[in-house]
């Protein structure tokens, strides 16, 4: 267990590294939203019955595989923080939902933003999602934010 997570923590570590240098390279392309998802629920590795979806197919310009880590940063949290383990995304040519239930965020988005972030410390987690998601919004020139309604937590990545 202790190497499984070494192994997580590297990877994170790289992949933040990678994001924040200068030498990174977005690889946008015309694509397809339904390419986007389908390729975050390949590596996501959770169950299909975790996940609701109400997308559209629509094309946006976008890294293929750096999108797909945003979109499963978010559901990867959605799933892990909500008292009933699941998540919903909606979709369209304007913006990108991940939605569940749970408590809201007791500090300003920005705050999880930051590398290393959390409430508490936990061992499930590095505080890296959000900020790995912010950045990778960024590249694109798109915008995350936060928002509740209901009971429910969104975050939103704006794509226009």
């Amino acid at each position: 267990r202790a190497f499984h997570r070494m192994d997580d923590i590297i990877k994170e570590l790289a992949m933040v590294e990678k994001l924040t240098s200068n030498n990174t390279f977005v690889y946008k392309e015309l694509t397809s939203f339904f390419k986007v998802f389908t390729k975050t629920i390949e590596i996501t590795m959770i169950n299909a019955d975790k996940i609701t979806s109400q997308i559209s197919n629509f094309k946006l310009k976008a890294d293929t595989a750096m999108l797909s880590v945003a979109l499963k940063n978010l559901i990867d949290n959605a799933i892990k923080f909500s008292p009933n383990k699941h998540a919903t995304i909606k979709a369209n040519k304007h913006r990108i939902d991940v939605i569940s239930e749970g408590e809201y965020l007791k500090y300003d988005l920005e705050y999880y933003t930051e590398p290393f972030s959390q409430e508490e410390k936990r061992s499930d987690g590095f505080g890296l999602g959000l900020y790995i998601v912010k950045t990778i919004a960024n590249l694109h020139d798109y915008k995350l934010i936060y928002s509740r309604n209901k009971g429910k937590n969104t975050f939103t990545i704006l794509i226009d």
